[in-house]
């Protein structure tokens, strides 16, 4: 278009607001240029990249914005339009792509094939509206700090602790899996010896050794085609040519094909599901049956180096062989989360189907409901023997990861950004999908650390938010039932790997904390551990340790009597050596009293100071000394998220979304865990999806929570946890229990 002798910005404006792109750009051109406003220049130059796009102008707005984005003071916003243009642009080209095999062309086209190969491929352009909520964002500004051009290789770690590791965590998964089927099988045949009209089943009598090792056995077999049958029958998994990826991120194609060549294996079989949420993970039986599979979101949110060694730290588990055993264990999580899954699902169906009778839709919900819950409590109890090696397999990955590719600093921006695409998600979808959940032990970054972190506004530092994760003295015993190494352990140690390169790191992270050397120094440590872990744990170790001290003690007394009973008449005490039933007593006494003495300063009263409420949650996280005894009365405004209905009758998934992030709640009734089952009070789910303000108790371990102890919605419409009375009953039955055994003794 020719240009215009009066242009105005007014008109261009006015132009745009039309859609007379073309109008637009001929008088936003000179306004943008020659304008002597700086806030008129920035809104002509945002107004006109915008016309540019619409108008099918891409080039044209790629390279305003490579110009003007050296001017970083004046227009800080222009780098990251330049990222979003230019992913936009590769995104396009490669969906408009198609591969010479698929091609159809004519008589008349073939003459036309050598001059098409030179042009540009053609773009298709997405939506107006998308553009406009994308671009012009302010979002979180990154260091982007380089990656490393020449580099030396690191020392091996040792292997053979790599394997050890991975056996110990094989037997404790088949003991804990022998020990629930015992446990299930003597309660089964106590409700048939006690209920009329019911018989045990003799197969309760039968030692489970041989099938729970052949289920083990044939999980890590049929792995791969399981996952993949699950994927796609769920997720709708499709397949990811790697010229696909190519064309959309070079370099993360360029890494796979070196490592395949490096290490001589096959190109592992890329898949994709659309999901909303950045998720990767790896799965295979052997290196020529390993499986990648990423979400859309990831390949989205993450740019061409950050996913090129996200994908080399999950090739780890490919080169390592972990992905045998895990791959195996996430198959054989599978079966009880599924049908945990299904039942709940079929529940809630049931709740309002309307062929049958309220009161009958009420039952066979309570019924799955209550099935549902239980195969949750298996799922979670075969998952905890795998927590420890998941949570190490993580820094062998970040490790190879970082190594291969040179590039740490890239590794540290891409676990950020996953944790802010998981806690979006969450907001958006207003619960945890349950792939993040059943699939976690193989993802990069467990949904849970991303709840609050990933949620805070761009503004806040993540530097400060991570001091917890490498200064708390007890952060590792807090993190023992994660799945996860903490965070800021993770981003620290690749800031070492950034420095022994002679690389600026992404985060700048206080020195961590070492763990204790000493035998001292561990002792002194668990002295001082009921100030730091929650006051179950406190008082489970506190019952141990007097246990211990007890053996030992009553041991050496029999064992002493024994030997000199005949001359000091001390055979009265030879008892004590084998005193077990007096010794369980005395550890459950133990336990009883340490609820008890700890529990009102666990549980202090909830007087909401000014600065408590509604507080922001990146406050209540800067706190780097605190811990779950040293908790907070808050009072936190939000909309309560969480799935529905039977899914989360447990409590599992309450999330409060306030105006400054995501809060994880728990929720216990008066009965504990189990008391959740009941219809009374008022299960917390039933609020989900309203307003509501929560009373209760800020705790920040490994990740922070509230332990609530009121959930309003209005003034008559709440529910209230029971958490310090199921302390109290708990304190209660280990005494009663206690004193039992001693009588019996």
């Amino acid at each position: 278009m020719t240009s215009i002798p009066e242009p105005s910005f007014a008109k261009g404006q006015a132009a745009f607001a039309q859609k007379d792109y073309e109008t637009a750009i001929a008088h936003l051109q000179p306004i943008a240029e020659t304008d002597l406003d700086p806030a008129t220049r920035t809104q002509a130059y945002q107004t006109l990249i915008l016309a540019y796009y619409r108008a099918d102008r891409v080039r044209d707005a790629i390279d305003l914005c490579k110009r003007i984005s050296q001017d970083t003071e004046t227009y800080p916003w222009a780098a990251k339009t330049l990222k979003d243009l230019t992913r936009r642009y590769r995104k396009a080209n490669a969906a408009a792509f198609q591969p010479p095999g698929q091609q159809r062309s004519t008589p008349k086209a073939k003459s036309e094939d050598a001059k098409s190969l030179q042009r540009p491929l053609p773009m298709r352009t997405p939506e107006a509206p998308e553009v406009a909520a994308s671009v012009f964002v302010s979002g979180r500004e990154w260091r982007n700090a380089e990656r490393a051009q020449k580099w030396q290789p690191m020392r091996k770690p040792r292997r053979w602790k790599f394997w050890l590791r991975i056996a110990l965590t094989m037997v404790a998964l088949f003991w804990v899996m022998q020990w629930g089927w015992t446990i299930t099988a003597a309660v089964l045949q106590w409700l048939g010896f006690t209920l009329p009209l019911l018989t045990p089943p003799r197969w309760l009598d039968a030692t489970a050794t041989r099938p729970i090792i052949g289920s083990m056995i044939v999980c890590a077999i049929a792995s791969p085609w399981l996952l993949d049958a699950i994927l796609t029958y769920l997720y709708k998994r499709q397949s990811l040519p790697l010229y696909t990826l190519a064309n959309q991120h070079p370099e993360t194609a360029k890494v796979l094909q070196r490592l395949t060549r490096q290490h001589q294996i096959p190109m592992p079989k890329l898949g994709l599901v659309n999901l909303g949420a950045p998720w990767i993970i790896t799965y295979g039986n052997w290196p020529r049956t390993a499986r990648i599979v990423m979400s859309d979101a990831l390949l989205e949110q993450l740019e061409d180096e950050e996913l090129a060694v996200v994908v080399a730290s999950q090739f780890a588990a490919i080169v390592q062989y972990d992905l045998i055993p895990m791959s195996g264990a996430i198959a054989l999580l599978q079966l009880p989360f599924l049908a945990y899954q299904y039942l709940a699902q079929s529940g809630n169906w049931l709740r309002t189907w309307q062929k049958i009778p309220s009161w009958g839709g009420i039952i066979l919900q309570t019924l799955c409901g209550w099935l549902a819950s239980g195969f949750y409590g298996i799922y979670w109890l075969w998952r905890l023997p795998l927590l420890y090696f998941a949570r190490q397999r993580i820094y062998y990955g970040d490790r190879f990861g970082a190594e291969f590719t040179g590039n740490p600093n890239a590794l540290s921006r891409a676990l950020l950004k996953l944790t802010m695409g998981i806690s979006q998600h969450i907001s958006q979808r207003q619960e945890t999908l349950p792939l993040l959940e059943a699939w976690d032990l193989l993802m990069p970054l467990s949904h849970r650390q991303a709840v609050s972190l990933g949620g805070l506004p761009d503004k806040t530092p993540f530097s400060e938010m991570l001091v917890w994760d490498c200064t708390n003295p007890y952060r590792q015993w807090l993190a023992l039932v994660n799945s996860h190494p903490l965070l800021g352990d993770r981003i620290y140690l690749l800031n070492r790997y950034a420095n022994y390169w002679k690389l600026q790191p992404e985060l700048e992270l206080p020195t961590i904390i070492p763990p204790p050397k000493t035998l001292k120094d561990h002792a002194q440590k668990f002295k001082r551990s009921y100030t730091a872990l929650p006051i179950l744990q406190s008082a489970v170790l506190a019952g141990i340790a007097f246990g211990i001290v007890s053996r030992l003690t009553l041991w050496l007394i029999g064992s002493l009597a024994k030997i000199f009973g005949e001359w000091f008449s001390l055979w009265r005490l030879i008892w004590l050596a084998d005193a077990n039933p007096f010794l369980n007593g005395c550890i459950a006494i133990a336990f009883s009293l340490s609820l008890i003495v700890w529990i009102n300063g666990y549980f202090p009263d909830i007087r909401i100071a000014p600065s408590r409420q509604d507080p922001r949650i990146e406050d209540l996280l800067r706190n780097a000394r605190q811990v779950p005894p040293k908790s907070y009365p808050v009072r936190l405004e939000g909309t309560l998220l969480g799935r529905p209905g039977a899914l989360n009758w447990l409590g599992q998934d309450l999330i409060l979304h306030t105006s400054s992030g995501l809060m994880k709640l728990h929720f216990f009734s008066k009965l504990g865990p189990l008391g959740n089952l009941l219809p009374w009070p008022a299960r917390p789910v039933e609020l989900v999806g309203k307003k509501v303000t929560v009373f209760g108790w800020f705790r920040r371990g490994s990740t922070p929570w509230v332990d609530v102890d009121v959930i309003r919605a209005t003034a008559t419409v709440k529910t209230r946890s029971g958490y310090p009375v199921w302390v109290t009953i708990l304190a209660i039955a280990a005494a009663l229990w206690g004193a039992y055994s001693l009588w019996q003794a």
